[in-house]
C-alpha cells in the first residue's frame, strides 16, 4: 500500500496496546468481537508517556490479532475513511499528537476509563485534551464514559461536552485460563493479585514485616506477586501461599481461588479488569462499596478489614455462592461480553458495509533503528546489538554508531557503521566530551531519522539522556547486561526508567547474580541468551579446520583470553601454548580482538584466529582456555564446548568469576584465575583426557533446552513492534504527569 492512498475501514482505533494499565486486555477483546462481526478494524498503536505499562511487551490478544490478520496494525501517517474512529481511553490526547494519521470519519468515540485522573485536570488542561482529540481525530467528538461512575466525572468536570446515550463499559477478556476448580475446600480460598506487574497490589493489609493482620486460620489467601515484591511477613494467623507471576499466568491464578480480594478504588478504576476475569472464570470478587453500581449483586462488598469475615460467611453459605457466581456469569454475557459490544456499535455504524476495493493487507511502514554501543574491552555491546539487528523485519534498516573501534565489522554484514571516538581515546575530560556526545548524537538522529535508538552498555551518559531528549518521537531500548560489581554505576541504573524498554538477555548462571541489577529486573524484558549465530549458521569441524589449518583429526584447543585492554592476558597464553605446542596429536590456535592494543607473538605452527565472528568456528575445536565474558561463554555453552575458564576480573568488567564458578560446580569446565594460575597445568592436563571431555560434553546436554532459542530473534521481535508504536511524551525530558497525574 502506498503512502498516498487510502484505507477504508469500518472502525479505525488508536489505542495502548502496551501490557498495563491501560487494560489492553478489554480493548482488545472488544476489537476482535468486532473482526468476527465482519467489520474491519484497524489500529494505530500509541504508547503515551501518561499510561504506565509493563517492560515493552505487546498484550497478548492484540498480539494474536495482528498475526493472524483479523485486526490490522496501522503505522504512522495512515490516511484512513472510516464509519468510526475510536480513542481507547482519554489519556491517549494528554499531549498533542502531530501528523499521526489522517482521518475522514463518519463518527467519533473517545472512551473515559480512569474517572479520578480526569477530575483532578484543570479547566485549561481538559481544553488540551479535547482540542488534541478533534486536531486527531478530524472533527468533533463523542465521549463515552465507560461506567456510571466515569459519567459521574465528565459531568462534574465539563457538563457541556457531549456524550454517548450509553455507557461504553469494557469487555471482558475471553479465555485464557483455567475455569475456577471444582475441589470442595475445608476452608475459603481468597486470592490478590494482578494480570501486569504495573498494576501494583497495594494489599488489603500491611506487608511489612512483623504485620499479623491474615488472623483468621480458616482462610487460606494465595498472593499472586513478582518474584521480588513485598510480601507478608511470616508465619501469620492464617496460611499464606504466595505464587510467582513468572510461573502461573493470572487467568490460571483464577482456577485456584474462590474470592478475588481487588484493591482498587472505584474513582481510580471503576471496571478493573481483574474483576472482570474473575467473574468470567467463575470466581466472586470482594470489593469496595462503591463498586456496587458496577457489579450489583455479583460480588460481595465491605472494607478491607472484613474479608476474612465475608469470606467464611460465603463459604458457609454456598447457596450464596452458586447466585452469586451465576449472576456474575450472566452479568458478564448481558453486559460485558464482545456481543454487548458489537451490538452498540452496530446500533451506531450499521452492519460492516460492503467495500471490495478495500486493501487486503496495510503492512506497516518501514524505517531505520539507530544502534549504539559503548567501546567495552571486548566486542560485547557491538556484538549483542548486531545479533539482534540481523533478526530485525526486511523492513526495518540497522544502522550503527559506535565508541568501538571495531565498528568497521557491521560494514561484512551490509550496514552502514560510525566511529565516535570515546573520550579516554584523547584524554578530553568526560564532562566536556558529555556535551560533544550530545551533539554528535542529535545529529545522527536528525541525519538517520530512526524509529528507535537502541543502546547497549553499562552507563546511559548524560549525552545520550540529552540527545534523546531532544527526540521524543524516537523510541529508546537499553540492551543492559546483567552480573555486575557490588555497588557499580548506581545512578545509571535510576536511567532506565527513561527507556521505553530495558532488554536484559539471560545468564545461565543467573541465580549466582546479587549485583545491583537484580533490583531493578522489574524494569526489564528478560530474554534468551542472546547470540550472534544459530547453529546452522557453525561451520561443521571439517570445514572449520580446513579454513584455520587444523588437523581434524588432532586434539584442537583454541586460546580466547580477550583483548587484553585491561588485563594481561599475555602471560596465561604463553604459559597455555608452552605446555600444548609441540605435542603430538595437539593443534592450538589463537583467537585475536580486532581492537587489542598489541598482537601477540606466537611460536611457529600456531594459528592465529582472526575471522570475525570467532563462534563460527567453535566446531574445529575439542576444548578451549577462554575469558568468561558474556557472548564467549554464551557461545561455548551452546556448543557444548568444554572449556577452562579464565575469567578477567577487571573493576571495569562484569563479575566472569561468577560464570567460571557455575561452569565448574556443574562439570561443563575448570576454573583458573589470573592470580592463581598455578593451577593452569593441572587444569591442561585434564582436559587432554579423552574421558574429562567427554563427561563436561554431556553435562553440556543438560543445558540444551535452555539455549535452544536464541534470545537475539525476541529482542528484535519487541524492538521492531516498539517502532510501530507512536510514541507520545514532551521534549526536554518532560511527562504527561501535569496532564493526567497518576
Amino acid at each position: 500500500m502506498t503512502r498516498s492512498s487510502v484505507l477504508r475501514l469500518d472502525v479505525f482505533v488508536l489505542a495502548d496496546i502496551r501490557s498495563g494499565d491501560v487494560a489492553a486486555p478489554c480493548h482488545a477483546a472488544m476489537l476482535e468481537g468486532l473482526a468476527d462481526a465482519g467489520y474491519r478494524v484497524g489500529v494505530l498503536p500509541l504508547a503515551p508517556a501518561a499510561i504506565k505499562a509493563d517492560p515493552y511487551s505487546i498484550d497478548a490478544t492484540y498480539r494474536r490479532l495482528f498475526t493472524n490478520g483479523s485486526v490490522k496494525r496501522l503505522g504512522r501517517g495512515v490516511r484512513a475513511e472510516c464509519a468510526l474512529a475510536l480513542g481507547f481511553d482519554a489519556r491517549l490526547f494528554a499531549l498533542p499528537l502531530s501528523k499521526v494519521c489522517s482521518i475522514k470519519a463518519d463518527h467519533r468515540i473517545v472512551t473515559l476509563e480512569r474517572p479520578a485522573d480526569f477530575a483532578s485536570m484543570s479547566p485549561a488542561q481538559l481544553e488540551r485534551v479535547a482540542e488534541n482529540v478533534s486536531e486527531v481525530l478530524g472533527g468533533q467528538v463523542l465521549w463515552a464514559p465507560s461506567t456510571r461512575i466515569a459519567r459521574d466525572a465528565l459531568s462534574y468536570c465539563v457538563p457541556h461536552w457531549p456524550t454517548t446515550r450509553v455507557e461504553w463499559l469494557p469487555t471482558a477478556p475471553s479465555g485464557g485460563g483455567s475455569r475456577r476448580d471444582r475441589i470442595e475446600r475445608a476452608r475459603p480460598t481468597v486470592g490478590l493479585g494482578r494480570h501486569v506487574r504495573t498494576r501494583q497490589v497495594p494489599w488489603i493489609v500491611s506487608a511489612g514485616a512483623g504485620a499479623r493482620a491474615f488472623q483468621s486460620a480458616n482462610v487460606l489467601w494465595r498472593l499472586l506477586a513478582a518474584p521480588d515484591a513485598e510480601r507478608p511477613s511470616w508465619p501469620q494467623g492464617s496460611p499464606i501461599e504466595i505464587w510467582p507471576d513468572d510461573q502461573i499466568t493470572f487467568p490460571d491464578f483464577l482456577g485456584k481461588i474462590d474470592i478475588l480480594a481487588n484493591a482498587d478504588h472505584a474513582a481510580d478504576d471503576p471496571c478493573p479488569v481483574e474483576v472482570l476475569c474473575a467473574l468470567r472464570n467463575g470466581v466472586v470478587p470482594f470489593l469496595e462499596p462503591d463498586y456496587r453500581s458496577v457489579f450489583a449483586g455479583t460480588a460481595i462488598y465491605g472494607r478491607p478489614s472484613e474479608v476474612a469475615q465475608r469470606a467464611l460467611e460465603f463459604h458457609e453459605k454456598p447457596g450464596l455462592a452458586s447466585d452469586l457466581r451465576a449472576s456474575g456469569t450472566e452479568l458478564v454475557e448481558k453486559l460485558f461480553s464482545a456481543e454487548a459490544a458489537v451490538s452498540r456499535v452496530r446500533d451506531l455504524i450499521g452492519k460492516p458495509r460492503d467495500n471490495p476495493h478495500a486493501p487486503a493487507v496495510h503492512t506497516a511502514t518501514g524505517g531505520r533503528v539507530l544502534f549504539y554501543s559503548t567501546n567495552g574491552i571486548g566486542l560485547g555491546h557491538l556484538t549483542r546489538q548486531l545479533a539482534i539487528a540481523r533478526r530485525l523485519p526486511s523492513r526495518l534498516t540497522p544502522v550503527f554508531l559506535s565508541h568501538s573501534k571495531a565498528v568497521d565489522i557491521v560494514h561484512g554484514y551490509g550496514y552502514a557503521g560510525e566511529h565516535l571516538p570515546y573520550h579516554s581515546a584523547y584524554g578530553e575530560r568526560k564532562e566536556h566530551w558529555d556535551v560533544a556526545l550530545s551533539d554528535a548524537l542529535t545529529a545522527a538522529l536528525d541525519f538517520y531519522g530512526p524509529s528507535a535508538l537502541v543502546f547497549d552498555g553499562n552507563v546511559p551518559f548524560l549525552g545520550l539522556m540529552r540527545a534523546m531528549d531532544t527526540c521524543p518521537e524516537v523510541a529508546r531500548v537499553w540492551i543492559r547486561r546483567a552480573f555486575w560489581g557490588p555497588n557499580r554505576d548506581l545512578d545509571a541504573l535510576e536511567r532506565g526508567a527513561s527507556f521505553d524498554l530495558v532488554v536484559e538477555p539471560l545468564e545461565l548462571a543467573w541465580a549466582r547474580d546479587d549485583g545491583p541489577t537484580t533490583d531493578y529486573r522489574h524494569q526489564v524484558l528478560l530474554v534468551p541468551p542472546v547470540r550472534l549465530l544459530d547453529g546452522n549458521q557453525l561451520l561443521d569441524r571439517q570445514a572449520a579446520c580446513a579454513q584455520l589449518g587444523l588437523d581434524p583429526g588432532h586434539v584442537n584447543v583454541l586460546v580466547a583470553l580477550g583483548s587484553g585492554n585491561n588485563t594481561d592476558t599475555g602471560r596465561i597464553t604463553a604459559r597455555t601454548l608452552a605446555h600444548l605446542h609441540g605435542r603430538t596429536g595437539v593443534g592450538t590456535a589463537v583467537a585475536e580482538w580486532r581492537i587489542a592494543g598489541e598482537k601477540s607473538d606466537l611460536p611457529a605452527g600456531v594459528n592465529r584466529l582472526t575471522e570475525y565472528p570467532f563462534g563460527k568456528y567453535l566446531g574445529a575445536f575439542d576444548f578451549a582456555v577462554a575469558a568468561a565474558g558474556y557472548n564467549t561463554f554464551t557461545e561455548h555453552m551452546a556448543e557444548g564446548l568444554p572449556t577452562v575458564w579464565v575469567p578477567n576480573e577487571h573493576a571495569q568488567q562484569d563479575r566472569q568469576i561468577l560464570r567460571g564458578r557455575f561452569a565448574e560446580a556443574k562439570g561443563f569446565g575448570r576454573l583458573v584465575r589470573h592470580r592463581a594460575d598455578f593451577t593452569l597445568k593441572d587444569a591442561l592436563d585434564r582436559m587432554l583426557e579423552p574421558g574429562t571431555r567427554e563427561a563436561m560434553r554431556a553435562a553440556h546436554a543438560g543445558i540444551g533446552q535452555t539455549l535452544a532459542e536464541n534470545g537475539a530473534g525476541e529482542a528484535a521481535e519487541a524492538i521492531a513492534s516498539l517502532c510501530e508504536t507512536i510514541m507520545v511524551r514532551e521534549a526536554s525530558g518532560g511527562s504527561a504527569a501535569g496532564y493526567f497525574p497518576s
